[in-house]
């Protein structure tokens, strides 16, 4: 980790004596093991490992941010950096950089995890739990991630992190048309529920045999929490200052204002133990627990400090990564952690109690109409299990939910104590933290 700070310094201190005025050195280290596997068997074992710079740079109100990967020669490429930012153009929504004296609560990461050299034998016991649910075919990834940072600031940020965790996705059939989806998301490798979370995956498959095409028109819908992660990856971007900002939010102009039902309490808080654990945010700032919708009313937009400054308020440690990602912009606030606080409910008790509705396993292709209002349709994927009269009576498939967004948490009358974390591809990131869920009388027309 002291070499990393190394790093960070040097280029910080090489680009500020080129002429920046504000810097931000991220330097990153990751190895990450990755399993691919279907057909009940490995197929690809990969590891990798990257280690390279974010830099962030203003002079005056001109910006540049770029990706650094040879570290051999860092000042040189901070120098050069710096040469880029003089003759960008100039940036009419950059307001500087965090500054304070800040102290970080430090993350370890598990040894366990650090130390696992042959994480394959939890496939084997993934696929093992599917077969024993009558799975006929299985398949999925397994990521074992080490990540080693430090951040060294104009603003006096200067500091280290670290983290490991697994993320298991299992997908499992019992027929063609019959799947069902588990997941294991863990800090802890002795949090790593293999097994079970493959016997979820295949007794869902087992529940989801001979679909019927599902029927159109209003019916409650029980959200399994990998379902309600592909929600939460939109709903939670619309949180923030820059999509506020931009138009592509359905929260625009609501805080104070009841957007969710009163059972709706939604936090970011990268600082619980998780897989999306970490002290600081992308500009140095410590991350800390931000209440966003408190018993269904909108509290805060996520922010970091330049658009804090635009909308006359501090940030909340929520500045994103700086140079572009395949699901960000660069420099945009970003939830870290999504987290809806749980209920009281048993999911037993929300099937018993719902008269005309799906039990849904999970969705993709989530897609908005209108970003501003919150038009959207969503696919649901993998088990469909249909209920009436508090009875689950036989799968479906072939649906879609055709709502709109707001009214989907408006709606929402039933969370369960038990929560799981959650992160799946792009169609459930950021990872979170979630309960089952009830809708009531949500629109389902036909996918096909």
């Amino acid at each position: 980790m002291n070499e990393l700070k190394g790093i960070a310094q040097e280029l910080l201190k090489a680009a500020q004596a080129a002429g920046a005025e504000d810097v931000i050195a991220d330097v990153v280290d990751t190895t990450v093991n990755q399993i691919r596997f279907s057909n009940r068997r490995i197929d690809v074992s990969n590891w990798w490992n990257e280690k390279h710079a974010v830099m962030f740079v203003a002079v005056g109100d001109r910006t540049i941010s770029t990706d650094l990967r040879n570290l051999e020669r860092a000042s040189e490429a901070a120098r050069a950096v710096v040469e880029l930012a003089k003759r960008s153009p100039r940036n009419k929504n950059y307001f500087g950089i965090a500054s304070g004296r800040f102290k970080y609560v430090r993350s370890r990461a598990d040894k366990q995890i650090v130390n696992l050299r042959d994480p394959s034998r939890f496939v084997h016991d993934a696929i093992r739990g599917a077969e024993s649910e009558g799975a006929i075919d299985v398949g999925g990834t397994m990521f074992v991630r080490r990540e080693g940072r430090a951040i060294a600031t104009t603003g006096g940020a200067l500091g280290v992190d670290e983290a490991a965790s697994i993320d298991l996705s299992v997908r499992a059939f019992s027929q063609a048309e019959a799947s069902g989806h588990s997941l294991c998301c863990t800090s802890r490798l002795s949090g790593l529920k293999a097994k079970e979370a493959g016997q979820r995956a295949g007794e869902l498959a087992r529940k989801a045999r001979d679909p019927v095409q599902g029927e159109e028109g209003k019916f409650d819908i029980i959200m399994e929490p990998l379902l309600l992660g592909s929600l939460v990856n939109s709903t939670s971007m619309m949180m923030t200052a820059l999509r506020v900002e931009i138009g592509t939010s359905m929260f625009a102009n609501k805080i104070g204002e009841r957007v969710a039902s009163k059972e709706v309490t939604f936090v970011d808080d990268p600082t619980v133990d998780s897989i999306s654990r970490r002290a600081y945010d992308h500009e140095g700032v410590p991350t800390r627990r931000n209440v966003v919708i408190k018993d269904g009313v909108l509290k805060t937009y996520l922010h970091n400090t330049s658009t804090a400054k635009k909308f006359k308020t501090k940030t909340t440690a929520n500045a994103g990564p700086l140079v572009p990602t395949l699901f960000t912009l660069a420099n945009q606030p970003v939830p870290f952690h999504c987290v809806l606080v749980p209920g009281d409910w048993k999911v037993e008790e929300m099937i018993a109690d719902t008269k005309n509705g799906l039990y849904v396993n999970n969705t993709w292709y989530t897609r908005y109409q209108n970003y501003g209002t919150g038009d959207f349709s969503t696919i649901p994927r993998d088990a469909i299990l249909r209920i009436e009269n508090g009875e689950i009576t036989g799968p479906v498939k072939n649906v879609r939910v055709s709502d709109n967004m707001l009214n989907l948490w408006k709606s929402i009358d039933a969370i369960s104590r038990d929560a799981q974390e959650v992160l799946w591809w792009e169609e459930a990131t950021p990872p979170t933290t979630l309960p089952f869920t009830r809708a009531r009388n949500m629109n389902i027309t036909r996918s096909a």
